[in-house]
């Protein structure tokens, strides 16, 4: 519409006699009596031609107190000079400047002018005439202004909080957050709200028709980014906030819009303290059973070989004295044999007795975790790569934890030793576990150098060992552990042939636990 009432101006400031030029300028003049826009026509030396009443209400003058008078009559000289020199250049060139002026009003009150200033031209493109739009926008400036101030005061508390802070609308988009969750966002790479919401929604989904609005104030819960160690651990804090709608028709029916706050607390530094004692806690345990099952093993070990002696003895004396048992040479040979068996007994008295540890719902892929974990440092020293191959749907099944992890450390660590023992440049173990029909199926494969076929049953047996005598540690041992706990549980443990050129030990262990003999 500017630009027709600025064509019409045009064609009128442009008729070759006054009379017809005169009646057109009339016409245009009550037609801007009428617009809701300050108005008004300026000559070259920006004197008014033409002010409309709008104009006289912002401005507080008449219109007979404009007409004639220069546009400086406005100006409360604040304005800096470049503003002005920028406005010229603009217009004299035939171009539209648009921009803001501070100008004072017939009672000398300041105001905000958003101006929109362009040229009327005649027939040959010179500029004959200024046209304006003219608005007060002091209200709307001081409106936005707080806006902002506001703004930047509730950043500037959020910044100084020591966690991230985020405001989110229900698109999960970012309507405000703070430095710290600026630089959690760098850290990352994405957005950390995303992340979290992501985690706490795959929780949201396993409890039937529960949603976020659902939460209770302040609901809390964790997440884990990352993984190995770049992985971090955060406390989260979930809060809504129901905010007006601002459009005109929400008035009377006013609808609402739900934001959420949630604040990421990193509590990354705890739990890596919290994760090493309970890891050192693990190795202590787990080093304490596997020294009981060696003692165990040893003085079972002892009374056997005591055995075997007593039993020769005890035969000879039935062969020579016969029933009556009556024969002077023989007292020291009985007095040896009664020794003997008191040997036997005090050792068997001496057999330590571990406590029974209570069956519990266990999760295999946390307890292989759990004993890499404890061997990372062992495998680090001795460049050996260990990879892990999980069933991430693994079920838990019932079972002794602790003495299942014996077990599985034993099987790593025998599968370093092997490793060491082999010298060979291909250093890999890899871990697995899978579900076949309703058993657990635990692998531990190494690149050492194998055992051999006739050899993968023996090697279980307690004592027995392929490792040269000089090999440290209490020999043949860690396999008889094994196949105890296995058998605790009902499963079986085997070596076998494996793709990397060393051994694989298979442990299957049935979901179902039945009693023997049922």
């Amino acid at each position: 519409m500017m630009n027709q009432i600025k064509s019409t101006l045009e064609e009128a400031l442009n008729q070759p006699t006054p009379i017809s030029k005169q009646k057109i300028l009339e016409q245009c003049f009550q037609i801007l009596e009428q617009m809701p826009m300050a108005m008004s026509i300026g000559d070259l030396n920006a004197n008014f031609v033409f002010v409309n009443q709008r104009f006289s209400q912002v401005t507080g003058y008449r219109q007979d107190e404009l007409i004639g008078k220069n546009h400086s009559l406005l100006s409360y000289k604040t304005t800096p000079l470049g503003v002005y020199q920028e406005l010229w250049d603009c217009i004299r060139s035939g171009g539209n400047w648009q921009g803001r002026l501070i100008n004072r009003k017939k009672n000398g009150q300041r105001y905000l002018a958003q101006l929109s200033i362009t040229g009327l031209q005649d027939q040959s493109g010179q500029i004959t005439h200024y046209m304006s739009v003219h608005e007060d926008i002091s209200q709307r400036h001081q409106s936005q202004t707080k806006a902002a101030n506001q703004k930047a005061m509730v950043e500037a508390v959020l910044n100084t909080a020591p966690v991230a802070i985020a405001l989110v609308n229900d698109k999960q988009q970012i309507v405000l957050d703070n430095l710290a969750y600026k630089t959690l966002r760098s850290d990352f790479g994405s957005e950390p709200v995303s992340l979290a919401m992501g985690q706490l929604g795959n929780r949201l989904q396993k409890t039937e028709g529960q949603a976020y609005e659902h939460f209770p104030e302040g609901h809390n819960f964790n997440i884990e980014i990352g993984r190995g160690e770049g992985k971090r651990w955060f406390s989260c804090c979930l809060s809504s906030v129901e905010l007006t709608g601002s459009e005109v028709d929400d008035y009377f029916v006013p609808k609402f819009a739900r934001y959420w706050v949630i604040t990421l607390s990193e509590v990354t530094r705890e739990r890596r303290r919290q994760e090493q004692q309970r890891l050192e806690e693990l190795r202590r345990s787990t080093a304490e059973t596997e020294a009981f099952h060696s003692m165990q093993e040893a003085l079972h070990a002892a009374i056997h070989q005591i055995q075997g002696p007593i039993n020769v003895i005890d035969a000879a004396l039935q062969m020579f004295c016969g029933v009556s048992n009556k024969c002077a040479r023989i007292d020291a040979m009985q007095a040896g044999l009664e020794a003997g068996h008191a040997a036997i007994a005090q050792l068997q008295s001496a057999l330590p007795q571990q406590a029974q540890e209570p069956m519990q719902s266990v999760n295999v892929n946390q307890l292989v975790h759990e004993v890499t974990e404890m061997s990372s440092e062992r495998l680090l020293k001795r460049s050996i790569t260990l990879q892990l191959s999980l069933n991430g749907t693994l079920p838990t099944f019932n079972g002794q934890p602790s003495r299942l992890r014996v077990a599985l450390k034993q099987l790593i660590d025998n599968a370093i030793e092997a490793i060491d023992f082999g010298k060979k440049s291909r250093r890999d173990i890899v871990c697995s576990t899978q579900l076949i029909d309703e058993d657990i199926e635990i692998t531990v494969e190494d690149s050492g150098p194998g055992i051999k076929k006739e050899l993968q049953l023996k090697v279980f047996e307690p004592f027995y060992s392929t490792k040269p005598l000089n090999n440290n540690g209490c020999r043949g041992v860690g396999l008889s552990i094994v196949q105890q706990v296995v058998s605790e549980h009902n499963g079986t443990v085997q070596y076998q042939s494996t793709s990397l050129g060393g051994c694989k030990a298979r442990i299957v262990l049935p979901l179902r636990r039945n009693k023997r003999g049922e």
